[in-house]
Formats: structure tokens, sequence, C-alpha cells
């Protein structure tokens, strides 16, 4: 059970590695980031959310794709960028199996981080917030996962500033 736990904690901080690399689209040549449906109705919530998820820790997302999928996003710029080139991070996807709004602009989220499409961080909580209209994933999430990877940049030491609703 030992070496178990060894092996899931490693294969943790590889699959944080590589989310953190390459963290932003749904990998489909057909929509891009902000792009709009082809039907006319508005995704819900959790379309809206999930899509958001899926495509941040993608690793075929380009870093600028990922830096406007995160809430202050350019603040993670430098993170993003560094990451972005690694093996690891372009085989890195996620899942979403739970969206609960919680309350206009705010969900919480439950995530899988898949390497190589094997799950190397299930069941996962964050939360995501809605800017300008667009749903992003929160810097408290994205740090949370950076501090797994155990080296989060300073970023992650300043508080979040309380969104207004």
């Amino acid at each position: 059970m030992f070496d178990r736990t060894i092996a899931t904690r490693a294969l943790t901080v590889c699959a944080l590695a590589a989310l953190l690399t390459g963290t932003a689209a749904c990998g489909g040549s057909d929509k891009e980031s902000g792009g709009t449906p082809s039907s006319t109705r508005a995704p819900s919530v959790t379309e809206a959310v999930s899509s958001t998820y899926q495509r941040f820790f993608n690793g075929s997302t380009t870093a600028d794709q990922k830096i406007a999928l995160l809430e202050n996003g350019q603040a993670f710029a430098a993170t993003i960028k560094a990451q972005a080139g690694s093996a690891m991070a372009k085989s890195t996807t996620a899942t979403v199996s739970n969206v609960a709004s919680s309350g206009t602009d705010h969900a919480d989220v439950t995530f899988t981080i898949l390497f190589d499409g094997k799950p190397a961080l299930a069941g996962q909580s964050g939360t995501a917030v809605r800017t300008d209209g667009a749903w992003k994933v929160t810097a408290a999430t994205f740090c949370a996962l950076l501090t797994l990877e155990g080296n989060p940049p300073p970023v992650c030491a300043t508080p979040a500033p309380t969104p207004t609703s």
C-alpha cells in the first residue's frame, strides 16, 4: 500500500506538471476558444463550464488560449508559457463529472485530469467564475494544482480579489 501511495503521488506530480504546461483547448479543430455554438441555443452553465475546463486542461490548447480561459490569466502567463512546450503537458486532458451552480456567476466543478487518456488526478474539486460573460477556471483552482506540483508561482501567494456578483 505504501508503494502504491508513492506511485500515485509521483503520477499526480507528473500529471500536474503536464497539466500546467498544456492547459487549454478541447482538441477539436471545429471550435476555438470563444467560438459560438452552431445552434441558436445558448449553452447551459454545465455545458459552458465543462467546455472551459476541458479546453483549459487540454494539452493541445495554446498558451494564449489557456491564459484567456483562466481567471486573472495574465498573472499566470509566464508559468503557462514556460510549461507549454512540454511533451507531458501535450498529453494532458480533463473530463468534468459534475458542475453545480453556486450563484449567477459561480460554479463548483468536479473534474479529472488525464495523462495519455488515463486518470492521473481523479475527482478534483475546482471552481469556475463567469467574467464578462465568459466562464473561466478560477485562479484558486489553478493555484491548488500548482501547489500540488510543488512550485507555485508568487501570484498564488496573493489572495484573489473577491468577485462581485
